[in-house]
C-alpha cells in the first residue's frame, strides 16, 4: 500500500509544540506553558473541585490536549511523538491545575512509558502534599491474558470515555471524594472492550516511508490486506488477506469483544439479552467520516444484542495519526449498575456523557436524554412523499414494441461505448462519467426487464420519459445525471399536451427542451467542450431539417470537434491543455457517451 504523504516541516522545528500552539490558537478558552508542552483550563475552580488531568504521546490527537475544556479535562501534557512526557512536565500539570486539599486525579493509558513516568510524578505529587490518584486506562481485548500478563491491557477509545465521565463528574458532584470519583473511574475502565481495525500502518509527519520502517521496523500492508489488533502506535496485529468483507469483519470484532467463549481475551461480561450498553465507533484518523459513519451503520445492524445502544459516539477520539481504520468500544453500563458500593450508577453515566463541553476534541453533540430514549424505541425513518407520486401520461400514442427496441439500442450501444467513454475520462475528468452513463443505462434496462408498470406505459412515450427520467435522477448522479434529467423533464413538458406523434412535434419538442429548459441551469453551449456538443447540434439540425441521418451527423460531428477543443466548464476546464491535446486529440467523454446514445437509437429506427 502507499504510505500516505506528509507536509514538509522546516528542520529541527517541534512538531508537537507547532501543533499545540496551533490547538492553542483554535481554542480560546485555554492556554499553553509551551516549555513543558501543558494545555490547561484557567477558568476551571480546582479550588472547589478534584482536578482531572492526563496526557501522553503525541500522534492520538485530539487526545489528549483537545479534551480540556469545561466539565472535561483540566490540563493535558504531550510527549513526544509516541512518547511519554516526563515528569517533570506531568509535575507542571499538577501544579498548575492541582489543588492539594481538593485532590487530583491523573489519567493515564496503560503504556509502560506513561504509567511510569505518571506514576513517578504522582509519587514526586504525594511527597508535595498533593493529593493524587492514578486511573490507568486498560480497554483492548486484542492480546491476550498471557500475552500481557507483565502489563495488562492496552488503553484505546475507551480513554476518551473516562475523560468524559470523570470530567463531569468532578465538575457537577463537588461533594464526592477523590476515593470515590476515581473508583468510579476505575469501575468504567472495568466494563470497557474495545478492538481496531485498519487498512495499514500509521505514517508519522516529518518521516519519509523508509525511515519509518528503519527506525520502527514498519512493516506496511499489501494492497489487498488489513490487519485486526493493531495498537496505536504501530504495534501489529493480526493480518487479514485478502481484506474482508465489512460485515463479516465487524462481527469478527463483535464477537471477541462480547463473546465468553475466548477466556484468553474475555474482559468484560455482557449480557446480551439485558445488558444497557454505550457504543463508541473511533476513527483511527485516516478514515473519512463518510465511511465511518457508513462503518457505524453495519457495526450497529451487526449488534447481537436485544436492546439498542444507550448512547452512540461517532467521531475521532483516539487517533494513530492517519491510520486507515476505526475501532469498536462497547461500555457495559449494568455492570457499573450492579456494582455494590459504586458512588454513581447507570443513570449517572449517561449525565455525564451528556454534560456538554467547550473541549474542541469532543466532537459530538450533547443531547436530552429523552431524545435518547426515544431514538432506541421507535423508527425514525418515513416513506418519501414521492412515493405515490403519480406518472406523468399523454394521449399519445406509438408502437409499444418498436420503442423498446430502439430504447434497448441505444441503452446497449451506450454501454458498448462505456470502456472507450471512461478511459477518455480518466485522462481529462475524474474518471466517472463512462460508470455513471452506464449506471443509468443498467437501471433503465433493468426496468424494461422487470418493471410491469414500466412496460405498461411504453406505447405512451410521455410516460415512458417521464419514467425514465426518474431512473436517470436515481441512478445517475454529477453533472451528467442533473443535464440529462433537466432535459428529459423539459422533453416531457413539450410533449405532453401534443395532439399526436410526428417528426415536427418531435424535433420542435427535442429543440425546446435544450433552448427552453436545459439552457436555463447551463452556460454550456457548443464549442465548450461538454456533452452539449453533440445534443445541441443534433437537436438543431433535426428542427431545421426533419431528417434524422442528418443531425445524427450533425452530432457525430459536434462531438469530433471536441478533440480540438479547450474546455470552459466540467472537470475537463482545470486539465492542461497540452494533456487534452494527447493521443491526437481526446474527444469530451460526455459528448461521446451521448452520442452513442444517439447512434444506437438511430440505427435501430433506421
Amino acid at each position: 500500500m502507499t504510505l500516505a504523504k506528509h507536509w514538509k516541516y522546516n528542520e529541527n522545528e517541534d512538531i508537537v509544540l507547532s501543533q499545540l500552539e496551533g490547538l492553542l490558537a483554535a481554542n480560546p478558552y485555554a492556554k499553553l506553558i509551551p516549555t513543558e508542552k501543558v494545555i490547561f483550563n484557567p477558568h476551571s475552580d480546582t479550588q472547589s473541585k478534584i482536578a482531572v488531568i492526563s496526557g501522553g504521546g503525541a500522534g492520538h490527537e485530539p487526545l489528549h490536549g483537545g479534551f480540556v475544556g469545561e466539565n472535561l479535562l483540566d490540563a493535558a501534557v504531550s510527549g513526544h511523538i509516541f512518547a511519554s512526557p516526563s515528569t517533570k512536565q506531568i509535575m507542571a500539570a499538577i501544579k498548575t491545575k492541582g489543588d492539594k486539599e481538593r485532590g487530583t486525579i491523573i489519567v493515564v493509558k496503560n503504556y509502560t512509558g506513561d504509567v511510569l513516568h505518571f506514576g513517578l510524578a504522582a509519587e514526586r505529587a504525594k511527597s508535595d502534599n498533593y493529593n493524587v490518584e492514578l486511573v490507568v486506562v486498560s480497554d483492548d481485548v486484542a492480546v491476550g491474558r498471557k500475552q500481557n500478563k507483565m502489563v495488562g491491557r492496552r488503553a484505546l477509545a475507551g480513554t476518551a470515555l473516562i475523560h468524559k465521565v470523570l470530567g463531569a463528574a468532578t465538575a457537577l458532584d463537588t461533594s464526592a471524594s477523590l476515593k470515590e470519583i476515581s473508583d468510579f473511574g476505575r469501575l468504567v475502565n472495568e466494563n470497557l472492550a474495545t478492538l481496531g481495525a485498519s487498512l495499514d500502518r500509521t505514517s508519522v509527519p516529518g518521516k519519509a516511508a523508509q525511515e519509518e520502517e528503519d527506525e520502527h521496523k514498519v512493516e506496511f500492508n499489501d494492497d489487498d490486506e488489513a490487519e485486526l489488533g493493531l495498537g496505536i502506535h504501530n504495534e501489529p496485529g493480526t493480518k487479514l488477506k485478502p481484506i474482508p468483507n465489512l460485515d463479516e469483519l465487524i462481527k469478527d470484532m463483535i464477537e471477541k469483544l462480547v463473546s465468553p467463549s475466548d477466556q484468553e481475551r474475555h474482559y468484560v461480561d455482557f449480557d446480551l439479552d439485558n445488558d444497557d450498553f454505550v457504543l463508541l465507533i473511533n476513527n483511527l484518523g485516516g478514515t473519512s467520516s463518510f465511511e465511518l459513519f457508513a462503518i457505524t451503520e453495519h457495526v450497529i445492524k451487526n449488534l447481537p444484542f436485544k436492546k439498542a445502544p444507550k448512547r452512540i459516539f461517532v467521531s475521532d477520539f483516539v487517533t494513530s495519526f492517519n491510520s486507515p481504520g476505526f475501532s469498536i468500544t462497547l461500555l457495559n453500563l449494568s455492570n457499573i449498575d450492579k456494582s455494590k458500593g459504586a458512588k454513581f450508577k447507570l443513570e449517572d453515566v449517561l449525565k455525564f456523557l451528556d454534560t456538554p463541553t467547550n473541549a474542541p476534541g469532543w466532537k459530538p453533540k450533547t443531547y436530552d436524554a429523552k431524545y435518547w430514549d426515544e431514538s432506541g424505541k421507535q423508527d425514525r425513518t418515513i416513506e418519501s412523499p414521492m412515493k405515490d407520486e403519480s406518472v406523468v401520461t399523454s394521449n399519445l400514442k406509438i408502437d409499444a414494441k418498436q420503442f423498446e427496441q430502439n430504447l434497448k439500442a441505444a441503452l446497449e450501444n451506450l454501454l458498448k461505448a462505456e470502456p472507450k467513454v471512461t478511459h477518455y475520462d480518466t485522462l481529462v475528468g475524474d474518471g466517472d462519467c463512462g460508470e455513471t452513463l452506464a449506471g443509468g443505462a443498467n437501471s433503465i434496462l433493468e426496468a424494461l426487464k422487470s418493471d410491469k408498470e414500466f412496460q405498461s406505459h411504453l406505447s405512451d412515450p410521455v410516460a415512458t420519459l417521464y419514467r425514465i427520467t426518474e431512473l436517470v435522477e436515481d441512478s445517475m448522479g454529477g453533472t451528467s445525471g442533473g443535464l440529462y434529467s433537466i432535459y428529459l423533464t423539459a422533453l416531457v413538458q413539450n410533449l405532453k399536451d401534443a395532439k399526436e406523434v410526428s417528426t415536427k412535434i418531435v424535433a420542435d419538442a427535442l429543440y425546446n427542451a435544450l433552448h427552453d429548459g436545459l439552457f436555463k441551469y447551463t452556460k454550456a453551449r457548443v464549442g465548450g467542450r461538454t456533452m452539449i456538443d453533440s445534443l445541441q447540434p443534433f437537436v438543431d439540425t433535426f428542427k431545421d431539417t426533419g431528417d434524422l441521418s442528418k443531425a445524427v451527423e450533425a452530432a457525430k460531428k459536434g462531438c469530433e470537434e471536441t478533440k480540438k477543443l479547450e474546455a470552459s466548464f466540467g472537470r475537463s476546464s482545470y486539465v492542461n491543455k497540452e494533456d487534452l491535446e494527447a493521443e491526437g486529440g481526446i474527444p469530451d467523454p460526455g459528448a461521446v457517451g451521448l452520442l452513442a446514445l444517439i447512434e444506437g437509437f438511430a440505427n435501430s429506427v433506421n
